[in-house]
């Protein structure tokens, strides 16, 4: 698989437990980080919990750009 590079920006306090859980589990940042994508993608959260890939409302587009990032977080909110 082919990798890529890329930034993200964390809360001080989670960056330091994933690597504190990554010391414990004599493993990388990058591995933690990647098994907790992989895991919140597939689902594997408690089905109460926000989150997933079932989180997402489907939109019908009615024309390019009438889709307002507004209404998606409002949505998302609920």
């Amino acid at each position: 698989m082919e990798n890529l590079r890329t930034t993200i920006v964390l809360e001080k306090e989670l960056y330091r437990q994933a690597k504190r859980l990554a010391l414990e589990q004599d493993k990388t940042l990058k591995e933690i980080i990647e098994e907790a994508l992989r895991s919140y993608l597939r689902g594997d959260q408690k089905r109460g919990q926000r989150g997933g890939a079932g989180r997402f409302r489907v939109y019908a587009g009615r024309s390019r750009g009438s889709l307002r990032r507004e209404n998606i977080y409002r949505d998302m909110l609920k």
